[in-house]
């Protein structure tokens, strides 16, 4: 009988079956570095310099990957736009000192995304606001009411408006028909799929998210929604909680302002309810990580005040992070920056409207993470 002696390639004694662990930076290298061999006369170049580089050379290598981390912090924390605007670092510092804060609580293991529908919008989907500017129009409501509920940020009081134009039935099929379609897996989502495999959080109806976790993913998905938000989290599987409702189910879904009301509280946030409850219990032991949310006038922005206003002196709540748009002057940052802080919310600023960087600033925590954690190449531990 032949013992079964598991072998040792060298492969695995260089480290070289970790380098595809690291492709945002071999793509990287691979446009910096060029190396050339001759063959029969002729000049031919590798395909993949970076694994030449990787095999033959690990300090040059490992010299390659801090330029590299350099050059990718410059440009995904928006340092150029930040110092244009605030004639100084100040803020790209703040940027880069609460970047290296999030990263540490990943590889805690405490981050928690909460994704909002400007997630959901590069892969085809409405925003909330358009989608019932769409429905006010069918309803009958003149533009400058709709404008003017959406401005107030009055969502729930245009719901109502809307339904009693066109009855529930109408606005509920064109919820089903605006969310119900295959949308396009967008880069976010397929990172925030490989990066979180425990728990996510959203307020979207669509099923993007659960598609990206569908795809290749070794983890079966629990979908939790308002009738099942109680139940207990599956430990072998990955839990998506659907704040707001399935478009599965689309009768199910929270939209009114008196379904809001059942979910929240009528008057002030009832923190017993389900809903309530459940954002409660992550606000207060892991550290959220908001993504295409607008954070302000909304149901469960009241509910993390409430949650504020209850907590005890000198009582302790985990740091959360939001990767958001920069506001467009430096007082502006201030403000914005006081106004999540009470909430006790981190921003990480990124240029208006380039919403682009939310993929880069995700790609290089996903790669910062990798570089710090046991996967890292033998030379690199330690570098970041």
């Amino acid at each position: 009988m032949v013992a079964n002696v598991s072998k040792i390639t060298w492969c695995d004694e260089d480290g070289h079956s970790q380098f595809e662990g690291f492709s945002d930076f071999n793509e990287w290298l691979d446009t910096k570095l060029e190396i050339t061999f001759i063959r029969n006369n002729v000049s031919l170049s590798l395909a993949q310099s970076s694994k030449a580089l990787y095999a033959g050379d690990k300090e040059a290598y490992q010299q390659a990957f801090s330029e590299y981390r350099i050059e990718r912090r410059v440009t995904c924390l928006n340092q150029a736009y930040l110092h244009e605007l605030c004639s100084d670092d100040h803020w790209f510092e703040r940027n880069e000192q609460r970047f290296d804060q999030l990263v540490e609580r990943i590889l805690s293991g405490d981050v928690v995304p909460f994704v909002g529908a400007g997630i959901s919008q590069p892969g085809g989907f409405k925003t909330w606001k358009e989608h019932l500017k769409d429905q006010g129009r069918t309803a009958g409501i003149a533009t400058h009411d709709i404008e003017q509920c959406l401005a107030a940020g009055q969502y729930e009081q245009l719901i109502d408006r809307i339904e009693k134009g066109i009855g529930r039935d109408v606005f509920v099929q064109e919820i089903r028909d605006s969310f119900s379609k295959t949308g396009t897996i967008t880069e976010v989502i397929y990172i925030l799929s490989e990066m979180f495999s425990d728990t996510l959080i959203t307020t979207n109806y669509d099923r993007l998210i659960e598609q990206a976790y569908d795809t290749g993913g070794e983890r079966k998905t629990q979908i939790l929604t308002p009738s099942t938000i109680t139940d207990a989290p599956k430990v072998d599987e990955t839990t998506i909680i659907k704040l707001h409702g399935d478009i599965r189910h689309p009768a199910g879904c929270i939209l009114s302002k008196e379904q809001y009301d059942a979910a929240y509280g009528v008057v002030d946030i009832d923190l017993a309810l389900p809903l309530p409850s459940i954002l409660s219990y992550y606000f207060t032991t892991s550290s959220l990580l908001f993504l295409g949310c607008g954070l302000n006038n909304d149901r469960t922005i009241d509910v993390f005040k409430a949650i504020k206003a209850n907590l005890t002196p000198g009582g302790f709540l985990p740091q959360h992070f939001a990767i958001e748009q920069c506001p467009e002057t430096e007082a502006g940052i201030v403000a914005r920056n006081a106004y999540l802080a009470k909430l006790g919310i981190t921003p990480i600023w990124f240029q208006s409207g380039q919403f682009e960087f939310v993929e880069d600033i995700l790609r290089m925590a996903r790669s910062e993470v990798r570089y710090r954690g046991s996967q890292a190449p033998t030379g690199l531990v330690g570098v970041v």
